[in-house]
């Protein structure tokens, strides 16, 4: 359902889609017993209840004779994105997850039955009341299957700006994302091997963690043991995000996708191919320009990486850091 209005003689247009949709019988590859001669079979069935909407606006808020301003706006949030039902007997299918390793098991993309599309779920802190449970070492107990929430964002959207000014033209992109959870495996082993720099931080003491506890170093852990004994101790910082790792604990490795990012800046000249002479007869129209794309990302949860970057659809498994490019262009018309 939707509604498409302009005004000011289409100076200013808005329009607006609502959607409620049942996606049925798609392609699942289910596990199947080993028995049979197979592993797995892709078979047609699931059903996903999607609902949703996606906004558009547009205007010219300057128009002259040299000068115009144009802006296009897009937001397309997701309402709903739940599982309903999976194959026969089925009621959850693993997507995706990371590299694997002896004795620890990172989160995994999960379709499950009753939840949102794409759950990542994994080893995450136990809390209780809104506060850590621990052991008397000061070690975080592990919370099976703890559900970080979905890998979508719940809403999307972007700005592209145009601005021309006789032969000269500015175009700024810019999008963005709200929600959404990646976990990331080099900041887990970052983490591990003292690589980040959170490993090497000043605790509330002043000290840095690395120090000996003795010395007033370590990582305080606040909590209680499962009998809601208080534990507030120091634990030495080595130890500390080591524990985390072989008790496959990710909480601190699980991030927001949001992010706000200048996607492209681009800034072009049309040639005034009169002034060349009998080269106009040949060519119709030229102009050449110079092009920045992701010269800029603005706001993200996490610094470590570009949010905008993540590929797998659990997270990153070791990807390169994003990258910026400059160019020129040249176009002709003929």
């Amino acid at each position: 359902m939707g509604l498409e209005l302009r005004f000011l003689k289409s100076r200013l247009g808005i329009s607006a889609t609502y959607y409620h949709a049942n996606t049925t019988n798609a392609p699942v590859t289910v596990q199947i017993n080993g028995a049979t001669g197979f592993t797995s079979s892709l078979v047609n069935a699931g059903k996903i209840a999607q609902k949703g909407f996606d906004l558009q606006l547009n205007g010219t808020p300057l128009k002259s004779k040299d000068l115009t301003y144009t802006i296009n706006a897009t937001f397309s949030r997701i309402l709903d994105n739940k599982v309903v039902e999976l194959a026969p007997g089925i009621d959850q299918i693993a997507v995706s997850g990371g590299a694997n390793f002896t004795g620890i098991t990172t989160p995994l993309v999960v379709h499950q039955v009753g939840e949102q599309w794409g759950m990542l779920i994994g080893g995450g802190k136990k809390y209780i009341d809104g506060v850590p449970v621990v052991d008397a070492s000061g070690n975080f107990v592990k919370e099976e299957n703890k559900k970080f929430g979905s890998v979508l964002p719940d809403y999307t959207g972007g700005v592209q700006n145009s601005l021309s000014y006789k032969g000269f033209t500015l175009n700024v992109n810019i999008d963005f994302q709200h929600g959404g959870k990646f976990f990331s495996l080099s900041d887990m082993w970052g983490s591990y091997s003292g690589l980040l720099a959170r490993t090497a931080t000043i605790n509330d003491k002043g000290n840095p963690i690395r120090n000996a506890v003795a010395d007033g170093g370590g990582v305080r852990v606040i909590g209680f043991t499962e009998n809601k004994t208080p534990v507030d101790l120091y634990v030495d910082a080595q130890t500390y995000f080591h524990s985390m790792v072989s008790a496959n604990v990710y909480d601190d490795f699980v991030y927001d996708l949001t992010f706000i990012k200048m996607r492209e800046v681009s800034l072009g000249y049309k040639l005034p191919l009169h002034r060349f002479g009998n080269i106009s007869r040949h060519i119709q129209n030229a102009s050449i320009s110079l092009v920045a794309r992701n010269p800029w990302l603005i706001y993200a949860t996490t610094r470590d990486f570009d949010p905008s970057e993540i590929s797998n659809t659990y997270g990153e498994n070791g990807q390169f850091p994003g990258t910026r490019s400059f160019g020129f262009n040249l176009r002709l018309g003929f």
